[in-house]
């Protein structure tokens, strides 16, 4: 049958395919060894001459993403996939059997429904990082934010906290947000200690949306952790994990271990 390879292929090795075609990475014509740096070689060939038959129908690669997408839900509901977790690089692959972290962060802002929690370090290149977020935010009022990042004293700065604060949420809001409607921006008073020895870092980094999936990953918020340098991370799709992990960064807000700062 068309579409036995696409039954028989591994749920992970759908979805990155559909990551792949979806950003432009891969495109057809789509050959079994183009393939085979994707997906387990057993199923590259016939995956190939599955998509060949799709493209001589003219379905364009969202399609076709669209459609392995669906494969990959219906082995998931079949209990297809046995671990809730899948590994999330950034940087040179070579095994071609993980995700891409931007891609992944892009997607998940992307289908949040109701809250998106994102924590990490570095803000950098912060209008291409969140725009997707910031598009969602603009275009959906239901939908809330909120960023848990490091606003540290830098190295030999007396300033009273107060301005370093300030200049903090001016460069956030004019440097690094692309959108209109702001998120909830929260940090650490802690990293604005002038000893080292009693400062702290936010140095988690990770992305929950609605309580239900989380990206627990090494990479920043940056432009180059997301596309080029060698991160490591892993997405994981257990309701329970998750809610631990969000629970847990809101009881650090609730508790006023992590602070709002004021955006204007």
């Amino acid at each position: 049958m068309e579409f036995d390879a696409l039954a028989a292929a591994d749920r992970q090795d759908l979805i990155r395919l559909a990551d792949l075609l979806e950003t432009g990475l891969l495109s057809p014509p789509l050959s079994a060894l183009s393939l085979r740096d994707h997906i387990a070689a057993a199923h590259a060939d016939a995956v190939a001459r599955c998509f060949g038959k799709l493209t001589q129908r003219d379905m364009p690669p969202g399609h076709i993403a669209l459609l392995l997408r669906a494969f990959a839900a219906g082995a998931q509901s079949a209990g297809g996939s046995s671990l809730p977790v899948e590994v999330v690089v950034s940087g040179p692959d070579a095994t071609g059997g993980t995700r891409d972290t931007g891609v992944v962060m892009r997607q998940l802002f992307g289908k949040a429904r109701e809250r998106v929690l994102a924590v990490g370090f570095a803000v950098r290149q912060g209008k291409s990082v969140f725009k997707s977020l910031a598009d969602r935010l603009d275009n959906d009022e239901s939908l809330e934010a909120t960023l848990c990042i490091d606003a540290r004293r830098q190295h030999g700065d007396t300033s009273i906290d107060r301005d370093i604060l300030r200049r903090f949420a001016n460069e956030f809001v004019r440097n690094e947000w692309p959108g209109n409607r702001l998120p909830r921006v929260y940090y650490d008073p802690r990293s604005l200690e002038p000893a080292s020895r009693t400062a702290s870092s936010m140095h988690a980094k990770c992305v929950v949306i609605d309580g239900t999936e989380a990206l627990v990953t090494s990479a920043n918020f940056t432009e180059a952790a997301q596309e080029r340098n060698i991160e490591l991370g892993l997405l994981v799709d257990s309701q329970s994990v998750v809610r631990r992990i969000e629970e847990h960064f809101m009881s650090l807000i609730k508790n006023r271990y992590l602070v709002r700062l004021p955006l204007s």
